[in-house]
C-alpha cells in the first residue's frame, strides 16, 4: 500500500474507537457531582451493580435539601480546607435519652465493611444500606480504582472488642444501621500507634476479602 493510500485509510481505522466510546459507561463512583467532590461522585452505580449498587437503592445524597443548603448545614469552613460537622455521641443513636452503644466482642469469621480510607476507626456489619450509615456523600468517591466507591470488605481473623450500637440520623439520612467504633481502651495499639483499620490489618485482626 502506498503512502497516499495509507493516509486515506487512517480516518476509517480510527472510527471504531470513537463509536465504542459513545457506548462506554463511566466507572461507578467517578466524577464530581455538580463539580464539587464534597457532594460525592457524579456517576453512582445502579441498584443492580454489585457490590455497592444494592446498598444505594433509594439513596438521595442530600435528602430533601438542595446541594447548597446541604453544604451550609453540614460543612464548616472553606470548601477546600474545612470539614464535615459530625453528629454528637460519636454518631451513635439514643434510646430513652441514653447513648445506644455497648462493648461487643467481634469473633473470627465475622464480615465487616467500610466506606472510606483504612486510616479511619469505624466499621459496620457488612451489607448495611448506605442511607442507614448516615455518612456524607463524599465517602462514596473512588480513591483507588481497585476499590470502587471506596468500599472495603473485611473478615475478622482474631477476636477483639469494640463499641457497637445504632447509628443516629445525620447528613439528611435516616441512619438506624449498626456501627462499630474502635477504642484503645479495649485494644491498645502501643505507644505512638493509632488504632484504626490499617492497624487491625497490619496486626492480624482483619483481612481484606472480595466485596
Amino acid at each position: 500500500m502506498g503512502v497516499t493510500a495509507a493516509l486515506t485509510a487512517a480516518p476509517a481505522a480510527q472510527a471504531a474507537p470513537v463509536e465504542s466510546a459513545g457506548k462506554h459507561r463511566p466507572a461507578p463512583c467517578t466524577g464530581e457531582f455538580r463539580g464539587d467532590a464534597r457532594l460525592g461522585p457524579q456517576h453512582l452505580p445502579n441498584k443492580r451493580q454489585e457490590p455497592v449498587g444494592p446498598l444505594l437503592d433509594g439513596y438521595h445524597r442530600t435528602g430533601k435539601l438542595s446541594p447548597a443548603a446541604f453544604l451550609k448545614k453540614y460543612w464548616e469552613g472553606p470548601a477546600d480546607t474545612g470539614g464535615w460537622k459530625y453528629p454528637p455521641n460519636d454518631g451513635f443513636g439514643e434510646v430513652n435519652g441514653e447513648v445506644d452503644k455497648a462493648p461487643e466482642l467481634l469473633v473470627k469469621g465475622e464480615r465487616l465493611d467500610r466506606f472510606g480510607s483504612e486510616f479511619g476507626g469505624y466499621l459496620a456489619p457488612a451489607g448495611d444500606a448506605y442511607a442507614e450509615r448516615a455518612l456524607p456523600p463524599q465517602n462514596l468517591n473512588t480513591r483507588d480504582a481497585a476499590f470502587p466507591c471506596d468500599y472495603h470488605v473485611y473478615e475478622v481473623t482474631r477476636a477483639f472488642v469494640v463499641w457497637e450500637g445504632s447509628i443516629a440520623p445525620w447528613f439528611e439520612q435516616p441512619g438506624g444501621g449498626r456501627q462499630i467504633k474502635l477504642d484503645p481502651v479495649f485494644l491498645d495499639p502501643g505507644e505512638g500507634q493509632r488504632l484504626n483499620v490499617k492497624w487491625l490489618l497490619d496486626n492480624g485482626y482483619l483481612v481484606r476479602v472480595p466485596a
